[in-house]
């Protein structure tokens, strides 16, 4: 008989992301059923990862492949490899609380750049620099609790901004006591289009020149 179990389809934030290359192009290759689970199992909790890019640990796929499926480490790392030769994920050196650990990251087209970033500059977990706050620590300890719904905007919100840039917004809120999103994306939003000191960093921005102010419309009644 086969096993049932109840859940909800409707429920929303539940959902795992698959990059819809692999259903069309890969799923089709895979031929050995825990490869199938292993990797769907990696997908999920790269949607739970708050990093941006998401990535997943070795140690913590083993140990969830066991609880949730039931395959042993060999058979687990055997999967993970296959999937990885497979071009499915990226496999990578991690330096996690001083000790070096194995993680994978989707191999996903968007992410590429900012991954080769954070092996670049010697990534070390949290969001890419370490000892820092990442955008979800930062709403939990200035705002409350997250949804599934704001997680999704938070992880947006990672991928677009610098995280000093999400920091400093977040400070500036506390700041005028306004401890809301809304608040933060907003400040966010402006220097983006201003550029984050007067406008100075705003793409095309050149250095200001104070003879505009004198040689214009109104140069006559402007003094040095």
């Amino acid at each position: 008989m086969t096993g049932r179990v109840s859940y909800s389809a409707a429920q929303p934030g539940l959902f795992v992301q698959v990059p819809g290359a692999y259903v069309t192009l890969v799923m089709r290759q895979v031929d050995r059923l825990a490869e199938l689970k292993v990797t769907i199992l990696a997908f999920h909790l790269l949607s739970r990862s708050r990093d941006y890019p998401g990535y997943v640990t070795h140690a913590d796929l083993v140990l969830r492949s066991a609880s949730v499926l039931g395959i042993e480490e060999t058979e687990c790392s055997d999967a993970i490899e296959a999937a990885v030769g497979r071009g499915v994920f990226l496999k990578i050196e991690l330096i996690l609380e001083g000790t070096t650990a194995v993680a994978y990251f989707a191999n996903v087209e968007a992410d590429l750049e900012a991954i080769e970033r954070l092996k670049a500059s010697g990534f070390s977990g949290g969001g890419g620099v370490a000892g820092a706050p990442n955008i979800f620590e930062l709403y939990e300890q200035n705002i409350g609790v997250i949804t599934p719904m704001m997680a999704e905007e938070l992880k947006d919100a990672q991928k677009t901004y610098p995280a000093g840039w999400i920091e400093e917004a977040f400070r500036e809120a506390v700041k005028a006591r306004k401890q809301n999103w809304r608040y933060v994306s907003r400040i966010l939003e402006r220097w983006t289009a201003e550029g984050k000191v007067s406008g100075a960093h705003r793409p095309g921005a050149g250095p200001d020149d104070p003879d505009k102010y004198v040689k214009g419309r109104y140069g006559r009644i402007v003094r040095r």
